[in-house]
C-alpha cells in the first residue's frame, strides 16, 4: 500500500504550482530558480557552473556554409568548394593580401569596393588575438601585421547600408585563406583555433544538408596545433531528414593552440553545407 500522507503538505516555496502534488513525487530531482519556481535536476545540468572559469571566459559562435560540395569529393565547410582549408599556408605566418575580384570570376579584380574596408580576424604568431582593418584597394591593400590563423573576417562600407557586390579574397601568396562571398557580408568558415591561453569548451554541433543531399559529415581538430588532424565526431547526414544536432552532457576540451575544422563528404545529390558549433572560452 502506498502512503500517499504527505501529498497534504503544504508549499514549501513561493511557486504555487496546479499539480503541486504530483510535483512530490519528483522533488528529490528538482532545483529551485531566483523565483522559486521548480526546474528538473539531471546529471550534467550544472556543467558550465562546475567549470572552473579561472580569471575570464568568453564565447565563440562559428558558422558557415560550402556553397556546392561536389559528389565523392571531401572539403571544409567553408566559402570554398570542393578543398580543405590551407592550413599548412597560414601557418607559416605571414602578411595577408585583401583582393576583390568579379563574382564567379576571380581572375577578374575589381575596383568597385575600393575605399571601403575589411576587418580581418584571427591570431599573431604567438596564438594570440588579433584583428587589422584594412581598406580596400583593388588588389594592392595588405594588412601591416603577421596573421598565423584566420578565421573570419567581415565587410565595412565607406558608406551606406549595403553588403559587398563583388567578391573579396584574403591571401597568402596566390592562395586564398578567408573568402567573403559577394552580397554575404563576411566569411562563412567552419574552423576555429583555441587561442594561447585558453582551454575550448565545445557545447554545440548543428550541420545540415541541403534539399536531397547525403554525406558524411566529420568534425577534425589538430590538438595543440601540431602534428595532424584527427576525427574527433563523425555524423550523416541527409537534407531530406533534417538538420544534425549535437549538444554535449558534458563539453568537450580542446587545449590552447588546437585547431578545428569541419568537413563533409558528399555521398550523392551535390549540395550545400552548413556546420553552426559554439565553443566556451575559459582562461587556463
Amino acid at each position: 500500500m502506498v502512503d500517499r500522507s504527505d501529498t497534504t503538505r503544504n508549499n514549501t516555496t513561493s511557486y504555487a504550482h496546479p499539480q503541486e502534488t504530483n510535483l512530490l513525487n519528483v522533488h528529490k530531482a528538482m532545483e529551485y530558480n531566483a523565483v522559486g519556481q521548480p526546474i528538473l535536476r539531471t546529471t550534467g545540468s550544472n556543467i558550465i557552473a562546475n567549470i572552473s572559469l579561472g580569471s575570464g571566459f568568453g564565447q565563440i559562435h562559428k558558422f558557415g556554409a560550402v556553397p556546392a560540395m561536389s559528389q565523392n569529393t571531401e572539403g571544409t565547410i567553408w566559402d570554398e568548394n570542393d578543398t580543405i582549408y590551407p592550413w599548412s599556408t597560414i601557418d607559416a605566418g605571414s602578411t595577408l593580401g585583401v583582393k576583390v575580384v568579379e563574382p564567379n570570376n576571380e581572375s577578374s579584380t575589381s575596383t568597385a569596393l575600393n575605399g571601403d574596408s575589411v576587418e580581418i580576424q584571427g591570431l599573431d604568431t604567438n596564438y594570440d588575438l588579433l584583428t587589422e582593418t584594412v581598406t580596400i584597394s583593388g588588389a594592392t591593400a595588405t594588412t601591416t601585421n603577421i596573421f598565423k590563423r584566420v578565421f573570419r573576417a567581415k565587410y565595412i562600407a565607406a558608406s551606406g547600408l549595403d553588403t559587398n557586390t563583388k567578391r573579396i579574397l584574403i591571401q597568402v601568396s596566390s592562395t586564398t585563406v578567408a573568402k567573403v562571398l559577394e552580397n554575404i557580408g563576411q566569411t562563412l568558415m567552419s574552423i576555429y583555433t583555441i587561442p594561447a591561453g585558453k582551454t575550448g569548451y565545445l557545447m554545440r554541433l548543428d550541420v545540415t544538408a541541403q534539399g536531397s543531399a547525403t554525406g558524411s559529415f566529420k568534425l577534425m581538430a589538430r590538438p595543440d596545433g601540431t602534428g595532424s588532424f584527427q576525427t574527433k565526431h563523425i555524423a550523416e547526414v541527409n537534407g531530406v531528414g533534417g538538420p544534425y544536432q549535437l549538444e554535449y552532457p558534458i563539453p568537450q576540451a580542446f587545449t590552447e593552440k588546437s585547431d578545428l575544422d569541419a568537413r563533409m563528404t558528399t555521398f550523392s545529390n551535390n549540395g550545400r553545407y552548413t556546420c553552426t558549433f559554439d565553443i566556451l572560452l575559459v582562461d587556463n
